[in-house]
């Protein structure tokens, strides 16, 4: 078994790395998201596709874990939440359902957090959608929830802060 590899996102990424985005949304969120929301998701990964590929310069912090060269996960980050002051933010920290429990979501937040503390910062804020069970993932690396706040109008979105 070859071990999982984490790498900058590249461009040839955004089709598979779009489908997979559709794919964790409708087993997570099922439920949780309204069934037209997670339906367009894969309706429209064409637009998933364009939006990737386009935004790839604006999204220096995105990593993807892959495991016999399939993306499994990927985590996105800034180094300034445009939330909270003097925090990184975690936006997107996913791990395709087959893959979950195995240690792969703490493998990118470790990496995430390796390098946020080495640009000096000491604050790290993550939202996550409330009824998501990852919530009580973030709990367990020793997030601390601070509060929520509406996300897309809609849905609360726990926020948990971690202090490196």
């Amino acid at each position: 078994m070859m071990d999982p590899i984490i790498r900058k996102r590249k461009i040839e990424d955004s089709t598979e790395l779009a489908h997979s985005i559709a794919l964790v949304w409708n087993t997570t969120y099922k439920g949780i998201v309204d069934d037209d929301f997670l339906k367009g998701l894969l309706d429209n990964e064409n637009q998933s596709i364009e939006r990737l590929k386009n935004n790839i310069n604006d999204q220096p912090d995105y990593y993807v874990l892959t495991l016999q060269d399939k993306i499994i996960g990927w985590i996105y980050y800034t180094l300034d939440s445009d939330k909270y002051e003097n925090a990184a933010e975690i936006h997107s920290l996913y791990i395709l359902k087959e893959y979950q429990g195995k240690g792969y979501g703490k493998l990118l937040y470790n990496y995430a957090i390796k390098n946020i503390m080495k640009k000096g910062i000491k604050k790290i804020i993550i939202g996550c959608l409330d009824g998501n069970p990852s919530n009580n993932f973030y709990k367990h690396l020793g997030g601390k929830y601070i509060g929520n706040h509406l996300f897309r109008e809609k849905y609360i979105e726990n926020i948990y802060l971690f202090e490196l």
